[in-house]
């Protein structure tokens, strides 16, 4: 299965430059104007991937259950089940409350990375 991002025009016109050059990302289902990279419309998930934590983490470094839910805007249950798959995986660790990503997961994680964009 491939992750490669896939971009498609659309029709719309951007409400910030006017640009028709407004796609239609197939991975996450925004519309994003290729001219000024604003993002037109966001289709609302609560579903949250190993992908978003693992780049919340990345970023941010250690975060409790509090902070990537807040991060990512999941629900608890989805947030708690990629979670515990993830640490089930070596992806996760736990200490002290906090989630960290361990080095198995910073190489699944910039793995993804270029697969998501097009390496």
């Amino acid at each position: 299965m491939s992750h490669k991002r896939g971009l498609r025009f659309s029709k719309a016109t951007c409400p910030i430059c006017g640009s028709k050059e407004v796609a239609r990302d197939d991975l996450k289902g925004d519309l994003l104007c290729t001219n000024c990279g604003n993002v037109v419309t966001r289709r609302e998930t609560r579903a949250v991937g190993k992908f978003d934590i693992a780049q919340h983490l990345k970023r941010e470094g250690n975060m409790d259950f509090g902070m990537l839910q807040k991060a990512t805007g999941a629900s608890d249950d989805k947030l708690f089940g990629v979670i515990e798959n993830m640490v089930r995986m070596g992806l996760l660790q736990e200490i002290g409350g906090k989630y960290s990503l361990t080095k198995r997961g910073q190489r699944w994680y910039r793995q993804r990375l270029g697969q998501e964009w097009g390496y």
